[in-house]
């Protein structure tokens, strides 16, 4: 495998190449990660799949609206980097699920794979959409909004809690995507899928266009293995009074195993 790195100033590019005829370009949902070695987000699943990866890792969260990496992406179409591939599919979760459709246009993208995403960077919404103090991100204009990079003609997935309503009022927000279910995990679907042992298989299937409703539904009903979602569930259920106090109670008295549970 061919593994290079290029530094774009506020972004890294690092291109795992295998002489596939699937591209896969993943995002990262944070910054920093160059720096701290490892794979990048979506790495290790291409890389077993034996598809070539383009990884993106920006330094700072700046919701991926440096200019260089747009500038990367005009030039790399320019010279026909995406066209020797029969396939290119963009993925990534959260600040990562913003820019897998907010680039999948320029990129050619024939599908997306977006968990959780932000659609759009503008708070004047009829919801409640900023993620957190150390994620204030508020603006409008070119490349502010997600939808505006995707086309009718893409398979779009999305992945949400449909109880948490900032996060499934921005899923429903995205034009003819089939909308994938993770209800009481709130923004934490890769955490949970991870913990069911379901997150690497759910990836590949979507962005090798193979997954079903059906199965992740029935993969869907192990989340009590999750102990983030039993966090969840219990946190949910104590709003509830009194009848969320009484079956709380009984979830805790089957103990720490989240099998019995």
């Amino acid at each position: 495998m061919d593994i290079q790195e290029i530094d774009l100033g506020n972004t890294v590019v690092r291109a795992c190449l295998q002489d596939s005829t699937r591209l896969v370009v993943g995002f990262e949902n944070g910054a920093g990660k160059a720096a701290q070695g490892g794979d990048a987000w979506a790495q290790g699943i291409a890389r077993y799949a034996g598809w070539d990866g383009l990884h993106i890792m920006p330094k700072t969260l700046n919701w991926y609206q440096a200019s260089d990496l747009w500038d990367y992406f005009h030039l790399a179409g320019k010279t026909g980097f995406f066209e020797g591939y029969e396939s290119v599919v963009t993925y990534g979760s959260s600040m990562g699920g913003f820019a897998a459709m907010a680039f999948a246009k320029l990129i050619g993208a024939q599908r997306v794979v977006a968990i959780q995403p932000r659609s759009t960077l503008r708070w004047t919404l009829p919801w409640r959409s900023e993620q957190s103090d150390n994620m204030v991100y508020n603006r409008v204009g070119p490349h502010a909004d997600a939808v505006d990079g995707l086309t009718p003609e893409m398979d779009v997935q999305v992945f949400a809690d449909p109880f948490f309503a900032r996060d499934w009022n921005h899923a429903k927000r995205v034009p003819g995507a089939t909308l994938y279910r993770v209800p009481l995990v709130k923004h934490n679907v890769p955490r949970v899928l991870k913990e069911i042992g379901i997150l690497s298989e759910v990836a590949r299937r979507a962005i090798d266009g193979r997954l079903e409703p059906s199965w992740f539904r029935e993969q869907m009903r192990g989340r009590g293995r999750s102990v983030h979602y039993q966090f969840c569930l219990e946190k949910a259920l104590s709003r509830r009074q009194p009848e969320g106090a009484v079956i709380k109670h009984g979830i805790r008295q089957l103990g720490p195993n989240p099998k019995t549970k």
